[in-house]
């Protein structure tokens, strides 16, 4: 958990915060085992078997960040998007699943049947944690965690597709959305093939990335000024022989 003090600094992470999305893409995410607060055992395959899902990771025991976070993500997506499934997982070792539902109880998610929560097994923990690239810290002399707070989009071959830090506006988050289903948005920070006039293509299936069309209208321009600046000499040079 972090500090309340850090709340404004954390709402206004700038954009090149996101930057590092690229390193994250088409990851494969390990299927680690769970417990959902219905008391099922189950693996996060297994809930991805069905639809695509919304991750983002907390901890009951956090008053600082997550709270305001999950609210914040409730607000944000509200209906989940047709397909998709919002899956809130614990990471603390200190949680119970009776922890998890008054948590959910308490925020008012009661009624959001498309929300599944649940804690992670903790030896399942540091594959998860590393994967994502989701930062923990447990400071033991104020007995917190600081912690990332994160929305995570995963196919249903386990693939990270996108990958959203901090509180950003909910617009971004519906574009997250949008973009995860092929959807068109106006930035792609990374390349796609869903994308108009776009440079690059990336094959999901293999992650390897090449040339696209959109590539040859950026040449457009100069070469066209190279070969009418040939052509003018050309004919300035015709007309000096004559």
């Amino acid at each position: 958990m972090l500090a309340c003090s850090v709340f404004g600094l954390i709402s206004a992470i700038p954009l090149w915060a996101q930057l590092n999305e690229g390193h994250y893409y088409l990851r494969k995410i390990p299927d680690v085992r769970l417990v959902l607060a219905t008391g099922e055992q189950t693996t996060l395959y297994s809930l991805i078997r069905s639809h695509s899902i919304l991750l983002t990771l907390f901890s009951a025991r956090c008053g600082g960040l997550c709270s305001p976070y999950l609210l914040y993500l409730k607000q944000a997506i509200g209906t989940t998007p047709q397909g998709y499934a919002v899956v809130a997982l614990s990471f603390d070792p200190r949680d119970r699943l009776e922890d998890v539902r008054a948590t959910a109880q308490r925020l008012g998610f009661t009624d959001h049947s498309t929300w599944r929560w649940g804690l992670l097994l903790q030896e399942h923990v540091p594959r998860l944690l590393t994967a994502l690239g989701y930062s923990v810290h447990y400071d033991s002399t104020r007995r917190e965690f600081d912690h990332s707070i994160m929305l995570c989009v995963l196919d249903q071959r386990g693939n990270l597709l996108r990958r959203m830090e901090g509180f950003q506006d909910p617009v971004l988050v519906w574009d997250l959305v949008r973009e995860a289903r092929g959807e068109f948005v106006l930035s792609y920070p990374i390349p796609g093939t869903d994308v108009a006039l776009r440079c690059f293509e990336l094959d999901r299936e293999t992650g390897h990335w090449r040339l696209s069309w959109g590539m040859a209208l950026l040449l457009v321009p100069p070469i066209s000024s190279f070969a009418l600046a040939i052509t003018l000499q050309l004919l300035i040079g015709l007309r000096r022989r004559r």
